[in-house]
């Protein structure tokens, strides 16, 4: 079983004009509930409203009373897999199902952001059913210690985000609510107790280039009520940032924060992206709303920044080289896609039969499609 290679370099191979890129358009949402339980419903969907400033909240209060998800449980692609058996049993179009590649949409991101990011080293598992070719991240150890936290300060900056989540957000519509409830909102959002269990994820159709993709992503919040029709672009995202007080500070958010950001908003459809700019002590200094198409026109021309047409084209290539390797059908072949910042390529390493991470029930509905 031979190792396929896919070198990074030269960079100058995706400057090319942007491959057609789909609109998302959203065939289902779910919920995790406060017990990382998965519904089929919105309940987990909240609503923005600006965060009070005045005073300024510390992102950091609370981070010892957070109820944390268990992370040392690898969910595989379970909730997406899950979304996708719901949709057939509402006895959906077929064609909805039909789709060359099924993610979620932080792989996408990793695709997308690698010509920029080449000292981050990646792994992601693939196998092939029907004509679809289904992806997960490699959870390593090293990864889900990571995601608990590797130290005391990067517990607080991951907690951090959750909090700014938490202070932007609010249970129900604004409009809905009358100055008394959406007082008692506010101060109840205030002291509210983290968990990172709860999440509202939508599930989308999409394609770059010639290949077609459903994924799955956490939505933060919406504007309003949700439309029936696109309701990404109502979708916001919330993120947090260093306070940009120095030209260094300025750079790294451009050149890292800002390329994570556009990828991630750009694939899901989502329109904005509002920051939160934190001191060092965790203090919400103010925030920032940043229209996910002006991202690109920001870096622009500036030395060492990136360009959007380099990321869609390096991800376009990228999926057909995964297309031409993952041929082997049937949901216990699989295969190891890993790009090692070492060499600066990806490698697709065939891992012969093992232990499907496609559920069974997933496996029974859609086999042969």
């Amino acid at each position: 079983m031979s190792i396929r290679r896919f070198g990074i370099h030269p960079l100058g191979k995706y400057r090319l004009p942007c491959p057609p890129f789909s609109e998302p358009k959203e065939i289902l949402s779910f919920s995790y509930s406060e017990h990382r339980k998965i519904c089929m419903d919105n309940r987990e969907l909240k609503y923005y409203y600006a965060p009070q400033l005045d005073p300024a909240p510390c992102l950091f209060d609370g981070v010892d009373s957070q109820i944390q998800r268990d992370y040392m449980v690898n969910e595989h692609i379970d909730s997406l897999l899950a979304s996708l058996c719901h949709l057939q049993k509402q006895a959906a179009d077929p064609r909805i199902f039909q789709s060359d590649f099924v993610m979620f949409r932080g792989m996408l991101t990793r695709m997308f952001i690698t010509p920029y990011t080449l000292r981050e080293s990646w792994a992601m598992n693939a196998t092939k059913l029907g004509s679809a070719i289904y992806i997960e991240e490699d959870l390593t150890s090293e990864k889900i210690a990571d995601r608990r936290g590797s130290s005391d300060m990067h517990r607080k900056l991951t907690y951090g985000g959750y909090k700014f989540e938490l202070l932007c957000m609010l249970n129900e519509p604004p409009n809905r609510l009358s100055p008394e409830k959406l007082e008692a909102e506010l101060q109840n959002r205030h002291n509210a107790v983290v968990n990172t269990n709860t999440e509202y994820c939508s599930v989308f159709r999409t394609r770059l280039g010639a290949h077609s993709i459903i994924s799955g992503a956490e939505i933060d919040c919406i504007d309003g009520e949700k439309p029936a029709e696109f309701p990404s672009r109502s979708y916001r995202e919330l993120k947090t940032a260093n306070v940009l007080d120095t030209e260094r500070k300025v750079l790294m958010f451009e050149r890292y924060k800002l390329l994570k950001f556009w990828a991630q908003s750009f694939i899901a459809g989502t329109p904005v992206v509002t920051v939160g700019y934190r001191n060092a002590n965790g203090m919400l200094c103010g925030i920032e709303d940043i229209r996910t198409q002006d991202m690109p026109r920001r870096v622009r021309e500036k030395p060492g920044m990136w360009t959007a047409n380099v990321c869609m084209n390096f991800a376009n290539m990228l999926l057909q080289f995964i297309k031409d390797c993952v041929v082997e059908t049937g949901p216990e072949f699989q295969y190891r896609i890993s790009y090692n910042s070492e060499d600066e390529e990806v490698q697709i390493t065939p891992l012969g039969k093992c232990k499907p991470f496609l559920t069974e029930e997933f496996i029974s509905k859609f086999s042969g499609k």
